[in-house]
């Protein structure tokens, strides 16, 4: 009974030592650490060696032998790269491999820049306008390029900012310039004053750079004929014609080809013609009225009417009167009211005293609302 208690006892023993022998034999321990700049994607952008990177190994103090080096530099640029380390003792060999080691410190290159069109107006633009970014990037590859719609503030020479990343997470940026401007210009104080010679049109925008187009119509015709475009604040129209009623629109373009709002104001004659005609003319203030010369006649009468009241009468010897601002008739005072107005002319022959006359014609004119 002693024999068999003494016998397990050894084998114990035995179990024991074999078990504590191998716990103890291990081989070496391998780990490492990298000196990078991390970017994206697990890629490394280079380090504070430049576009490298280096791996540091550290090996248990138990190693016997060794090929690990302190520090390895990995050289950049690379899309992948692993470093192997070994080390053993008495216990065995440890062999340890690095991750794969991305490095691209280079930031995309060859950067262009697209508008999505061409300037609305003489090299401006104005309406918004997109633009893109493109670039290439040789180890890593491009991730994204900027895209930007400008639609402001207005200038003659914007700057946008622009670029592309790669997928290491570097970037490079491009600056493009543009003429931008959507403001309209304003066109306000438009005036109309007919003469004798021609009407004139004045007017003020926004800028006196502004190009402004002026276009005449004959009153109840469309479309109206372009008499003046350029830059300036008035015009005067010498081409008309005597008892024509036109209509003007005028509208000023900026630098950028932006077009005001059109006014349009009426060309009202001066001298007004005797003649029938489709509808009333308006009449200038202080018309002149005006008739075709009568083979033999001394003289003529003219009476005008409001209504069917006489307010005026003269006898001049050349074919035209003029209408005064205020006159004198039968003991009152008289100015043209805004109202319909007819008159007459008739051919005298001999004297006055004659009263031989013989009717030239009528018409009818309108003065507008003051």
């Amino acid at each position: 009974m002693r024999r068999s208690r003494a016998v397990a006892a050894l084998i114990a023993f035995a179990f024991f030592l074999l078990f504590t022998a191998s716990a103890a034999a291990s081989p070496p321990t391998i780990s490492y650490s990298i000196d990078g700049i991390a970017g994206s994607n697990g890629w490394y952008r280079g380090s504070s060696h430049g576009d490298n990177v280096v791996v540091h190994w550290s090996v248990s103090l138990d190693a016997t032998s060794t090929n690990c080096l302190a520090a390895v530099t990995v050289p950049g640029p690379t899309s992948g790269a692993t470093q192997t380390c070994w080390a053993l003792n008495a216990d065995g060999r440890t062999t340890a491999v690095t991750r794969k080691i991305a490095i691209d410190a280079t930031p995309p290159t060859g950067l262009t820049a697209s508008f999505s069109r061409a300037p609305d107006y003489n090299g401006w633009y104005n309406h918004p306008v997109s633009i893109h970014w493109a670039g290439t990037d040789a180890t890593s590859g491009v991730a994204s390029c900027s895209s930007v719609t400008y639609q402001g503030p207005a200038s003659g020479a914007a700057t946008v900012n622009g670029g592309c990343t790669d997928k290491a997470g570097n970037s490079s940026s491009q600056s493009v310039q543009l003429a931008y401007d959507s403001t309209p210009p304003v066109l306000g104080s438009v005036t109309e004053r007919s003469t004798g010679a021609g009407d004139i049109l004045q007017w003020s925008s926004s800028s006196a750079s502004d190009h402004v187009v002026v276009r005449r119509a004959v009153r109840g015709k469309k479309p109206g004929r372009t008499v003046f475009a350029g830059a300036g604040s008035g015009f005067t129209d010498g081409k008309i014609r005597p008892g024509v009623q036109y209509r003007y629109e005028v509208q000023s373009f900026d630098q950028a080809g932006n077009a005001s709002a059109t006014v349009v104001v009426a060309g009202l004659p001066k001298v007004l013609i005797l003649r029938k005609t489709k509808y009333v003319l308006q009449a200038a203030p202080n018309p002149i009225l005006r008739w075709a010369r009568v083979r033999g006649a001394d003289y003529y009468n003219v009476q005008l009417y409001r209504g069917s009241k006489r307010i005026y009468a003269a006898w001049p010897t050349m074919r035209q009167v003029g209408i005064p601002t205020t006159w004198k008739w039968s003991g009152h005072r008289y100015h043209l009211a805004p109202g319909q107005y007819r008159w007459y002319v008739w051919a005298g022959f001999g004297p006055r005293s004659s009263a031989h006359y013989r009717l030239k014609g009528s018409a009818r004119f309108a003065v507008p609302p003051g």
